[in-house]
């Protein structure tokens, strides 16, 4: 592609990304809300948000590879459209298998699209710093989205949660209209079907672990925020925004960060003090200081994931992207359903003080996992350099 041919690709690229988060940010704030107003308890809640992540799960580890195949630039726009139709789905209906049947198709559409939008970015991005790359492109759709939990909670408290429901899938529905356009090279791979390597589902075990770690409290800050902290529902839907937006500040901070301290060390400072918000989190107190707690834990979270996609692709070759991140995307899902449905269960008997130091045990298990994790990969890179070396075959 010549290099008009990418910025007018990158236009369309980020264009259509502010209309999709503006569009999740209003279903995000008002979706545990819509719920609980059709009459579900908390734990349903928690299960509906599992089907969501299970059927992401699923739909990465199954497709992820065919993906390749068929083209990352493709997937990426039929996802796209996916989850627009998902939120209309949602709001048009009120039967809690409907609901299931929209979760589902979310979170299948959603993975899908998680897996392809960082290869499509990175195809036009060459020759840049991905890590960088990918932080700026997180920091943007955070910020949107965070721009679009503002607005719908100004605005369900006025025209209630349906409404603002069916608003933000109509504003996510421009999305796919304009990625039309956007044009991406595929590396594509000779295989539909490919089992993915030991090497591929060590990166998704630490994706799962990650993915539980935060998904047993982060789906339900609102609720907690809501009702054991008595918060309006201005004042969370404010406290819910800025949450947003610290995701796109702890992104915006990753350039930085790894520029002063280079990875690693910046992976074990993020990784400390999030664990330590977590656990103060667990001590009684105000609402201002449990939100305190929470938003400087939302910046820290929001580091490690860059810097990690970053690593692995610089570990997997080019026709593997898809199935890399499809995977990785799985492990997430998984992650996030497990999370998600034992969250609901101690919401349901009170319990965050257990959901908040499981999480930070969690933290705990999944740095020391990656430590693990990147000294066994660059140790089997280094043997294979070796050999290669050896046997004259390097370039």
């Amino acid at each position: 592609m010549n290099p008009r041919s990418i910025r007018r690709s990158l236009v369309f690229y980020f264009s259509s990304e502010v209309f999709l988060s503006l569009g999740i940010g209003f279903i995000i704030y008002v979706q545990p809300f819509f719920y609980r107003q059709g009459g579900l308890s908390d734990s349903t809640i928690g299960l509906l948000f599992a089907v969501n992540a299970l059927a992401g799960g699923l739909a990465a580890l199954l497709f992820g590879s065919a993906a390749d195949r068929i083209g990352a630039s493709r997937v990426f726009k039929v996802s796209t459209l996916a989850i627009a139709l998902s939120y209309l789905l949602l709001s048009a209906t009120h039967s809690l298998a409907a609901w299931a049947t929209a979760s589902a198709l979310s979170g299948l559409a959603g993975a899908m699209l998680m897996s392809t939008e960082n290869v499509v970015l990175s195809s036009l991005t060459k020759g840049h710093e991905m890590a960088s790359v990918l932080s700026k492109f997180v920091a943007l759709y955070t910020f949107i989205i965070g721009i679009g939990v503002v607005t719908s909670g100004i605005l369900s408290s006025s025209i209630g949660y349906p409404a603002t429901l069916r608003i933000g899938a109509l504003i996510a529905l421009v999305a796919p209209l304009i990625r039309i356009f956007v044009k991406a090279p595929d590396a594509k791979s000779e295989r539909l079907i490919r089992i993915p390597s030991k090497r591929i589902w060590a990166m998704s075990l630490f994706a799962m672990l990650f993915g539980l770690s935060l998904s047993l409290f982060n789906p339900f800050a609102t609720l907690v925020l809501h009702g054991t902290f008595r918060l309006s529902d201005s004042s969370t839907a404010l406290i819910s925004s800025i949450s947003i937006f610290m995701m796109s500040f702890g992104s915006l901070l990753v350039s930085a960060l790894v520029r002063r301290f280079r990875r690693e060390r910046t992976l074990f400072y993020t990784f400390a003090a999030s664990i330590g918000m977590t656990l103060l989190m667990i001590l009684p107190g105000s609402g201002a200081g449990f939100t305190a707690f929470y938003l400087g834990r939302t910046v820290l979270t929001s580091v490690p994931g860059s810097i990690v996609d970053a690593m692995f692709l610089q570990l997997t070759h080019e026709t593997e992207y898809v199935q890399m991140f499809g995977v990785r995307v799985f492990g997430t899902n998984v992650g996030n359903a497990a999370g998600s449905y034992g969250g609901g269960l101690f919401l349901s008997h009170s319990a965050i003080a257990w959901m908040l130091g499981l999480s930070a045990l969690g933290l705990i298990v999944t740095y020391l996992y990656l430590l693990w994790l990147i000294k066994r990969l660059h140790s089997a890179r280094q043997n294979v350099h070796n050999d290669a070396t050896g046997m004259g075959l390097e370039a």
